[in-house]
């Protein structure tokens, strides 16, 4: 993860960005504790330095806006639908869900994941995240 050009991106969106409620340590491992599992270290540093938010209307859920976690409040809906244990729901964009799939840290990440729920039937695709240099948000 490039911390770097993240901030600078966020930075360059100016209006277009929207974050708040940063996270101390024990929100964090609360967070860890509730949804039993170990989230990655990118998150945590996301979840330390702006919360909950994201740019242009992408946003990624987290916490600090509300006193549960919105992470901790879409996860556990989505559980009672058959979302995996291992899944952090990140975002939710109706039809399907981003996640966070905990089920495999390597080097303290693990891959995101798009979920949805069709017609009783699990649909999972597996995706790696990679920041693209060239994404032009403003």
């Amino acid at each position: 993860m490039n911390k770097e050009r993240i901030i600078e991106l966020i930075n360059k969106a100016g209006k277009k960005s929207f974050f708040a409620g940063k996270l101390d340590d024990d929100k964090i491992n609360n967070i860890e504790k509730t949804l039993n599992l170990k989230l990655p270290n990118s998150y945590k540093w996301f979840l330390k330095e702006y919360g909950t938010g994201g740019v242009d209307g992408v946003d990624i859920l987290g916490g600090g806006i509300k006193e549960t976690p919105t992470c901790i409040v879409e996860t556990l809906d989505w559980r009672k639908f058959g979302l995996p244990e291992s899944f952090l729901v990140i975002e939710n964009c109706d039809e399907w869900l981003y996640c966070l799939d905990t089920s495999y840290l390597k080097d303290g990440e693990c891959t995101v994941t798009n979920w949805s729920q069709v017609d009783g039937f699990i649909v999972i695709y597996q995706i790696d995240i990679v920041l693209i240099p060239e994404l032009d948000i403003v």
